[in-house]
């Protein structure tokens, strides 16, 4: 069986952040199988907590 490698732009996360019900959220479900690889530059880590740290504070 072949492993995906893939990189999650940061909508991505974001969205399944705030519903359980997106398409976001099911595609994070699946990563703890052992179908997938994700690849993670730092800059992309970055990014993921800027945008993350900047809307804890605003309101859905």
């Amino acid at each position: 069986m072949s492993v995906h490698r893939i990189v999650l732009d940061t909508n991505i996360i974001y969205s399944a952040l705030r519903s359980r019900r997106s398409a976001s959220y099911r595609l994070l479900s699946l990563l703890d199988s052992a179908k997938f690889e994700i690849n993670l530059p730092v800059l992309l880590v970055i990014e993921y907590e800027d945008i993350l740290l900047r809307n804890t504070h605003t309101k859905f």
